[in-house]
């Protein structure tokens, strides 16, 4: 070979391409990188209508911008950058030719922390998946392939490769054949590469500097330097001079012999010429003398680099090839070389980092790496060398090096840690054994470490598969406790929504679980599931193991926890998290239901947390129920385990104590003590008729004396059953016997003085607020007393009675027995709009924002006014949110006022505000809200106000308008949506389309649209069994009443093991009664009233006119005898029970019992009966019974 370059022969051949020959600037690399690609931003196509994807386009180019950038700062980037353009391509399916172009140059020596291989394998994926998606390609591409191969030193065959090219009907080029000469040069083939050249000749195609150097690394790979010597000379006879890149292509071929003589000879004589090499030059000779085996000599080349700048990023470069190539002693000295970077104080900022990221990335052996690590530290390069070589180690999940590592730390007197091994423990999750992780855990023991409970709860129990009882026989293996083990078990079962086994497991195992840990989760599940019963069991789970708290011995220090708690906090500690969520309205009753009957009670501050956020959703039985839960009286019903051989009397509930008492009695034993404890107890159950009973029998005894407290209670206990007269019997007894001393606490206070206001003497009502002393010693007020307050505040309002309502009011702020709030507040603005009076309610509304910077009943002031179009009123109500709530949220307040009030266009024209900051997770929430109360005009009128409104996100608006109408079984109005959102060109959530084809499924429609399996699945699995069945249920059970079959809808009733909501109860009433089967619609009403609940108004009303036309009083009088005076007044209950009367014939009776109630009546009592006298009804009677017409105007006289 070497005769063929020095013959005449061979020059003349060169020669022969003396016209083509192009002549290359000093410094110009063919296809390098920077130059070629400019900016990728730039070279990227600006028309962006050519794309699948406008935001797909965007990312890609954003994503290709990065790259370019990082290119240019550092002359490098990572393999996460490309796969992430790799998969903005595939996510489009389509990219430009430049864009695929620049992805593929990416692939070789701008890579320089990954291996060749790897690298090569990374383009070859790129090419396929380019190739699959059918992105134009032409020789460029094959042009960027052929240099990414060869700065990956890739071994493929130059003729399959031309052969590949042709076959796709692309020509060649000059830069493939001079790229085809390089591949040859690379393994030493000269013979190739001549073959090459003739062809080149052959086409007249031009050469240039690249071909020469691509000879000289090929002489230089056969090991025939002379020739590749011989190259400068034949470069100049064919009008060439040799460039510095020829001349450093020399240079690493000497390099590669270690011949250091002839290296420093060279650069010398380049100097001489004012060839200047540059330091990446320097560096190129550096990389060759390491990785052929002369490390020696690398210090004489180093120190001929100048360090300009760019030598920084140049050496990282080449330090990170050194080391994939295992030269780290090269690498390290290169280290070295770099100019270390001083802070403001003089020292020097750590160097190296990268240098041992590098190491354990391409896991070089592990002495090597403890040993420059320790180099590193005494050097003080970096002083953390060895802790960083662990870090990086763990989190490449590399456990061959990571143990070895962490014994090194152990040695020098490190702490290790349990989050060390977090990375390692996630690296094993795809074992599906789990033997994996147990090493892991078994292997901190080594280590003297137990897993802590944030260990197995956050990547242990995650990353295991299995059942339960199986994964916790796993974690014995590793000495995790059984206790532990379940305790992160559940939390890992109510993340997954699976409260029903999570019940299970924890009533199973007996463990303290902690609240803080838990509580997410637990609420979570329960608000996905709708399991009470699940919810319920785990929540008095928590409530016993609280207990074992102080006994259990805490295994991680970062968990400690205090040492005692109160379980009545523990329980509003769960309650409180429930009210988190929007749907707190509809779950609220039935939970505080459930707590009442397992016998847990709450705190006063979680009951008033509890009432200040329903606000104006507060109702008279959920306030009731936190007086049950806040008055101290409940105690937890027996479980189902080991009772206590001992109760103590003070511990017992009233059957407890009641039982006690008779055993004791029947033995002749003196039953005193615990009977006064029965009396406290059935004071407390306000069961008036046992306390007196039990008052009897202890009036018996002849040493029985009247306590100061027993007086205090029967005060209350009367007061409470509305019987003023022995409630002030006994005030004036205790007030008597205490003489001077005498005091009262503010809710007996309370209590009596609103008995006094409702039987209609206010002032002496007021009186007893002014003057009776207080017990001081009461400071702190219960739910219970607030709740007293609220509702005898509401019933004011209710009857519109503002004089005494705001007399009430200023007594009890003026003499501190309320502290104001929003709830207090609301019946001060309801009074005025119960009785119409708008401009009353705004002026007290300003009074309330003034005041007390509160806005009580805003939305439904705002709604009345919007519905009278007072403009500027609703502008005022606005100005005084704006002082509490701020301009943007007293905005989207009106907005949705206006919404749900029908008023359209109004809403959009503030959502159109300029400069309104948008509010996504205000229209989210309401949204939700509309949905769950079932307020679909509202969420209708939300999609049109937002329509063509682009910077709101109105996809959530459309999938609880979708909820909304499959709640209605409206299959066409749901699938109504789908259609309007192509017109409006809204690309629809794959969570949508899921369940809207769901919907359809079920429905036997056909899904016009393709759904992925996944999300399918997805939908389907995120509600358990139970809430399938119960939503079926409820849907045919609504399908049978919306079509007229009565028959079945009744057996569903009666067989379903579900309940059905009041509302869909009222819907078969109304059903029935209007096809005259009025006895089942009365014994559904009499079920809702008997578990507390009312019917829909409206049905309520119809049903009792029906009967009142019927003329069925029997009826009439059972459900009066289950209303209150405050419902029997909301439904007109006593005018149609005297229409009752008239059409059975029996008005006159009715109205003379009437006029004999009148005649008994007391001064207390008349306002009460003038009440509920049935005028509208006693009309009908006298036009039928004109003779009682004189009685009637001797009475009304």
């Amino acid at each position: 070979m070497a005769s063929i370059l020095r013959s005449s022969k061979f020059v003349r051949y060169i020669a022969g391409f003396a016209r083509n020959i192009v002549v290359n600037t000093p410094r110009e690399f063919d296809g390098n990188f920077v130059n070629s690609a400019q900016c990728f931003c730039g070279s990227s196509p600006r028309n962006l209508a050519t794309q699948t994807s406008v935001l797909t386009d965007q990312n890609l180019e954003t994503s290709l911008k990065r790259i370019d950038q990082d290119v240019r700062k550092s002359g490098r980037i990572s393999r996460r950058d490309i796969e992430d353009v790799l998969e903005e391509i595939r996510i489009a399916r389509s990219a430009t030719s430049s864009q695929s172009l620049l992805v593929i140059r990416c692939c070789g020596n701008l890579v320089p922390e990954e291996l060749p291989e790897t690298r090569t394998k990374l383009v070859q994926e790129i090419w396929n998946t380019l190739n699959k998606l059918n992105v134009p390609m032409d020789i460029s591409h094959y042009n960027a392939l052929l240099r990414v191969y060869l700065e990956n030193e890739h071994k493929f065959s130059p003729t399959e490769f031309l052969s590949e090219v042709e076959s796709k009907g692309i020509e060649p080029n000059r830069v493939t054949y001079q790229r085809l000469i390089a591949r040859y040069c690379q393994d030493g083939d000269i013979e190739g590469a001549t073959k090459i050249l003739e062809y080149m000749r052959e086409k007249e195609m031009s050469v240039n500097e690249n071909v020469f150097n691509a000879l000289i690394v090929g002489h230089s790979n056969a090991g025939d330097m002379e020739s590749a010597q011989g190259i400068l000379n034949v470069m100049t006879q064919a009008g060439l001079e040799p460039s510095a890149d020829t001349y450093t292509t020399l240079l690493c071929g000497y390099a590669a012999r270690g011949d250091i003589d002839k290296i420093m000879n060279i650069t010398d004589e380049c100097e001489a010429k004012e060839i200047f090499l540059l330091d990446k030059d320097y560096l190129d000779i550096v990389y060759s003398l390491a990785t052929h085996g002369h490390t020696q000599h690398v210090p004489a080349v180093l120190n001929k680099v100048k360090k300009a700048v760019g030598y920084p990023q140049d050496a990282i470069n080449v330090i990170l090839r050194l080391i994939n190539k295992g030269q780290e002693d090269a690498a390290f000295m290169v280290l070295k070389s770099l100019p270390r970077i001083t802070r403001e104080d003089g020292t020097n900022l750590p160097s190296g980092m990268f240098f041992i990221k590098q190491m354990v990335k391409a896991n070089r052996p592990i002495e090597k790496i403890i040993q420059l690590c320790e180099q590193l530290e005494k050097e003080e390069l970096y002083e953390r060398a060895l802790l960083l070589a662990v870090e990086n180690s763990l989190q490449v999940g590399n456990d061959k090096l990571a143990y070895p590592l962490l014994e090194k730390l152990k040695e020098k007197g490190l702490e290790i840690r349990q989050h060390y091994f977090w990375p390692l423990i996630v690296s094993k999750a795809n074992d599906p054994a789990g033997k994996g992780i147990i090493q892991v855990l078994q292997k901190m023991q080594d280590f003297n470490l137990t897993p802590s409970g944030e260990t197995v709860r956050e990547y242990v129990i995650p990353n295991l598969k299995g059942k339960s009882s199986e994964l916790i026989a796993k974690l014995r293996e590793a000495n995790v406790s059984v206790g532990s083990s379940a305790c992160s078990l559940v939390i890992h079962l109510l993340q997954k929504n699976e409260i029903d086994e999570a019940a299970a497991l924890a009533n199973s195992v007996r463990a303290y679980y902690q609240p803080e840990l838990v509580k997410r989760a637990f609420t979570n599940a329960f608000y996905k599931t709708n399991d009470i019963k699940s919810y319920m069991s785990l929540l008095r789970t928590f409530y016993e193991a609280a207990d074992r708290k102080n006994v259990i011995q805490s295994q991680d220090d970062e968990e400690v926890v205090s040492s005692t708690i109160d379980k009545t906090a523990l329980i509003g500690t769960f309650i409180l998290d429930l009210t988190t969520n929007r749907r707190f309205l509809e779950v609220a009753e039935p939970i505080l239901e459930a707590l009442v009957n397992e016998g847990l009670s709450i705190s006063n501050t979680t009951a008033e947390k509890i009432e200040e956020k329903l606000g104006e959703k507060m109702t008279e039985n959920i306030s009731k129920l936190l007086g049950k839960l806040t008055s101290g009286e409940l105690t937890p019903t027996p479980i189902n385990k080991k009772k206590l051989s001992y109760v103590p009397s003070h511990q017992m509930n009233i059957a407890q104590l009641e039982r006690l008492v008779q055993n004791l009695s029947s033995k002749g034993q003196d039953v005193k003590g615990l009977k006064r404890q029965l009396l406290t107890l059935y004071y407390r159950a306000k069961d008036l008729n046992k306390t007196e009973q039990i008052l009897e029998e202890l009036k018996q005894s002849s040493d029985f004396v009247f306590t100061n407290g027993m007086y205090a209670q029967l005060l209350d206990l009367y007061a409470y059953h509305d019987n003023l007269e022995k409630a002030m019997e006994y005030y004036e007894l205790l007030k008597k016997d205490d003489g001077d001393k005498f005091t009262l606490d503010d809710g007996k206070i309370v209590r009596l003085a609103c008995l006094f206001i409702k039987k209609g003497r206010i002032d002496e009502g007021i009186k007893i607020l002014e003057t009776t002393p207080r017990d001081e010693k009461n400071e702190e007020r219960n739910f219970t007393y607030s709740a007293l307050v609220w509702r005898f505040l509401n019933s004011l309002a209710e009857e519109g009675k503002v004089e005494e309502l705001n007399k009430v009011f200023d007594a009890l702020t003026k003499h501190d027995f309320i502290q104001v709030n929003n709830v207090l507040l609301g019946p001060l603005i309801k009074v005025h709009l119960t009785r119409g009076d708008l401009d009353q309610a705004l002026e007290k509304f300003e009074w309330c924002v003034k005041q007390y910077k509160s806005t009580p009943w805003k939305n439904e002031l705002a709604c009345r006014l919007i519905q009278v179009e007072d403009a500027e009123k609703l502008q005022k109500l606005t100005d005084l949110s704006t002082l509490v709530h701020g301009e943007v949220n007293s905005l989207y307040d009106l907005v949705f006022a206006f919404v749900e009030c029908g008023r359209i266009r109004q809403a959009r024209k503030i959502l159109e505000t300029p400069g309104l900051h948008n509010r996504p997770q205000r229209i989210n929430s309401a949204c939700e809200r509309y949905q769950q109360e079932g307020l679909v005009k509202p969420l209708e009128g939300l999609k049109d106000a937002t329509k063509d409104m682009d910077h709101i996100d109105r996809s959530d608006i459309y999938y609880q308008l979708l909820l909304s109408y499959i709640k209605q079984d409206d299959t066409d109005k749901a699938f109504g949506l789908w259609m309007q959102m192509q017109e409006e060109d809204l690309l629809p959530s794959d969570q949508f389309l899921s369940t809207l084809a769901a919907h359809l499924n079920e429905k036997g429609r056909e899904v016009p649209f393709v759904v992925s399996e996944e999300s399918f699945q997805i939908i389907q699995t995120s509600q358990t069994s139970t809430q399938q069945h119960q939503q079926s249920s409820q849907s045919i059970f609504r399908q049978c009443i919306k079509n007229g079959n009565l028959e079945e809808a009744l057996k569903m009733k009666r067989t379903s093991k579900e309940k059905f909501s009041v509302v869909d109860l009222s819907a078969l009433i109304e059903t029935l009664v209007q096809k005259n089967q009025v006895q089942e619609a009365y014994n559904i009403t009499m079920e809702i009233l008997d578990r507390g609940n009312l019917p829909v108004n409206k049905v309520f009303r119809f049903l009792l006119n029906k009967l009142a036309t019927s003329g069925d009083i029997a009826m009439l009088e059972k459900i009066g005898s289950k209303l209150n005076p405050e419902v029997k007044k909301i439904v007109s209950f006593d005018n149609r029970m005297c229409h009752a009367n008239l059409v059975s014939g029996k008005g006159k009776e009715y109205l003379e019992k009437l006029q004999e109630d009148i005649d008994k009546a007391t001064e207390e009592t008349l306002p009460h009966i003038s009440e509920r006298f049935p005028r509208g009804g006693a009309y009908g009677i006298l036009e039928k019974h004109p003779e009682l017409m004189d009685k009637c105007k001797y009475n009304t006289g």
